[in-house]
């Protein structure tokens, strides 16, 4: 068989649509295989492989407890090496793993009040940029790209009521999105360190006798600045990172974990101590932006500690 996969290996570096990284993972595939075949079947030709050894090969990887994910791509390769050996194919009709997609990680109210007080904590030496971005992400959801690229008219704050404008979302998608108190405040706190960035910028400006940058204006330009010019998304993930370092969270924050967050307090309020009732997905789906409801969905799927909550025992796990 070791000569086959050799070949086989060979033909695969030719082809164009495949990565060097695919084909070494494929190759690796097959060659598991073959240790496996040597050591359970000594002797056996790669002509003589029967469905019954590709099934007890699918069990000994799922005993071996590969990830599904593993196993499935173990057996797509092993399906694409057997197409080139003349006998009848024992992967082609070999039922696959069925990977059940996760939830998506959101972070609990514990984990998010620990985030905001550390958002807080900095706004002494940020003027605010780190709690106007964590709150936004976390109480309207938008995508990294699309605070990227926000200008000021596309934030409207009011002492009662607040708006955040989309105007180029996925898919050049228009949408608007109401700002509750909680994003509301942090803002309108970053406005006035806005307005005097806009100062500096236009002083540095007159004293290099150079024309003024459109995106640092006041109160037209972009919203939110770095120290060279617009905050990109590079710079607002480098800002969410270290807030959910400092909060010392289990796993790195994203601005994405953000948005799952706004997503599912949405849904399930009561994880969040809240007195309301879900909101129905079609709204959430008009809120976040997505195309198809489908992508919505998924998060009505139940994480491990939402059923410890709702059995009553997260306090024993």
């Amino acid at each position: 068989m070791w000569h086959e996969i050799a070949t086989w290996q060979e033909t695969l570096k030719e082809r164009p649509d495949l990565a060097a990284k695919t084909v070494a993972l494929y190759t690796q595939d097959v060659r598991r295989f073959a240790t496996w075949v040597q050591h359970e079947h000594p002797g056996l030709k790669v002509t003589e492989v029967t469905p019954t050894d590709a099934k007890a090969y699918r069990d000994y990887l799922l005993a071996k407890r590969y990830a599904p994910t593993t196993i499935n791509r173990a057996l797509i390769s092993l399906m694409l090496f057997f197409d080139t050996i003349e006998s009848t194919n024992p992967f082609r009709h070999l039922t696959m793993i069925d990977v059940i997609e996760p939830a998506p990680v959101a972070l609990s109210k514990t984990e998010w009040n620990a985030v905001r007080r550390y958002a807080e904590a900095a706004a002494r030496r940020d003027h605010g940029l780190a709690l106007a971005l964590a709150t936004l992400f976390r109480y309207a959801g938008p995508r990294v790209s699309e605070v990227a690229a926000l200008q000021i008219p596309d934030v409207q704050v009011s002492a009662r009521r607040g708006l955040l404008i989309i105007r180029r979302g996925k898919g050049l998608k228009h949408r608007e999105i109401p700002l509750v108190q909680e994003a509301r405040e942090p803002l309108d706190a970053y406005f006035t360190h806005r307005e005097h960035l806009a100062e500096r910028w236009r002083e540095r400006a007159a004293v290099r006798v150079e024309v003024l940058a459109a995106w640092s204006r006041w109160p037209d330009g972009h919203l939110f600045l770095g120290q060279r010019g617009p905050l990109a998304e590079r710079g607002i993930r480098e800002i969410i990172a270290k807030l959910g370092q400092a909060a010392k969270l289990a796993s790195p924050l994203g601005p994405h974990d953000l948005r799952h967050t706004f997503a599912k307090a949405l849904l399930d309020p009561a994880a969040y101590g809240l007195d309301r009732p879900p909101m129905p997905l079609p709204a959430i789906q008009q809120l976040l932006g997505h195309a198809d409801i489908a992508t919505t969905t998924i998060y009505t799927r139940i994480s491990a500690d939402d059923l410890a909550r709702m059995m009553g025992t997260s306090e024993s796990l």
